[in-house]
């Protein structure tokens, strides 16, 4: 993956928020919505040290990687999990302390700032628009199903497309400042943006855990020291 050191991130033009875990803390609402689906579903229901592990990725990877479900399960998994997300968990998700600031600050001072993240687009737009938070952003980017847009790296190239930045990103490959920067709580978020040749910085209050910030990637522990990376 690309690595960035950190005092450099005061240049990058382009910041990508993902949401999950590194704008909102959505867990309380996403974990009583798993419990429901797989009390619904007659499923096991994994511990939640394991559930903790399935924010962040899209669910059906985490049902049929992790748990080993064939696709059939996972679907119906899947539904009564987002049946009940949609009309109880959602909304419940509340910003980080600090971070409709540090937005607000990176667009003062002429930075895009974007979401990118695996929940579906339709439901990023509507949660951010319940926290007053969707004005704030040059673009909300998530998950699409119905056009195959199903994970963080078909998530960044939708956002780099509608933003007009593919070409600033292949010109950037070859200079020492890239032109977009993926900040994440999880590894395939690192892992996403590597694939577009962007850097990413793992934030340490979401829900990757110490393993996954022990990666090797650039690693903000809170708001404030993520604020310090990209304002300087």
């Amino acid at each position: 993956m690309t690595a960035l050191a950190p005092g450099r991130l005061t240049d990058v033009p382009v910041v990508l928020l993902d949401l999950d875990g590194t704008i909102v803390d959505s867990g309380p609402g996403i974990l009583a919505a798993l419990a429901h689906a797989f009390a619904e579903c007659r499923e096991p229901l994994p511990s939640e040290q394991v559930l903790r592990t399935f924010i962040g990725p899209p669910l059906t990877e985490s049902f049929e990687g992790t748990l080993g479900l064939a696709p059939e399960r996972s679907e119906q998994l899947r539904l009564a999990y987002s049946a009940h997300y949609q009309e109880r968990g959602l909304l419940s998700a509340a910003p980080y302390a600090g971070i409709p600031e540090l937005v607000r600050s990176l667009t003062a001072r002429g930075r895009t700032v974007a979401v990118a993240t695996n929940k579906p687009e339709t439901s990023a737009r509507r949660l951010l628009a319940h926290q007053g938070l969707d004005g704030e952003f040059a673009l909300i980017g998530g998950t699409d199903r119905a056009t195959g847009r199903d994970d963080k790296s078909a998530v960044i190239a939708s956002v780099l497309d509608r933003l007009d930045l593919r070409s600033a990103v292949a010109e950037a490959a070859s200079h020492e400042v890239p032109a977009a920067v993926m900040i994440g709580d999880r590894l395939h978020d690192a892992e996403g943006a590597a694939v577009h040749g962007l850097p990413a910085v793992l934030v340490g209050w979401g829900y990757g855990g110490e393993v996954e910030l022990s990666a090797g990637l650039p690693v903000a522990r809170t708001v404030e020291e993520l604020s310090g990376m990209l304002l300087g």
